[in-house]
């Protein structure tokens, strides 16, 4: 299983322009939160983890959509977005979608969702 950030719009620069502050600021709090407790310490249950936060730090929405961490875009292009992860991780049985990430209206979100299933997931159901 992979978790991704998803956001489907009709239009990619629209779902862009709405998604990217929300994950930016998901981010941020990621951060702020791990490092409250991180100060420094590492922990054999989670080593390297605060690499992890160290990168999470210098990364930004844009990123994460361009490494493909996102799915934000038109179907289209979110269609285009999960055949490359694909390509790059090989086959994976489930995607874990976060879609309301730091307080995305629920009606975004739902909106969102719905376009998703009509327009993309058909295109994955026999097995591509």
């Amino acid at each position: 299983m992979l978790a991704f950030h998803m956001l489907c719009d009709t239009d990619g620069e629209r779902a862009r322009a709405f998604a990217c502050p929300f994950i930016d600021d998901y981010l941020h709090s990621l951060v702020e939160a791990a490092c409250d407790w991180l100060d420094g310490r590492t922990s054999q249950d989670y080593p390297g983890y605060d690499k992890v936060i160290a990168k999470l730090r210098q990364s930004c929405a844009a990123d994460q959509i361009s490494s493909g961490a996102a799915w934000i875009g038109s179907p289209v292009e979110i269609i285009d977005q999960i055949r490359r992860t694909q390509d790059e991780f090989g086959g994976y049985e489930h995607a874990s979608l976060q879609v309301n990430f730091n307080m995305v209206p629920l009606n975004a979100a739902r909106a969102s969702m719905r376009l998703f299933a009509e327009q993309v997931m058909p295109c994955f159901t026999d097995g591509r």
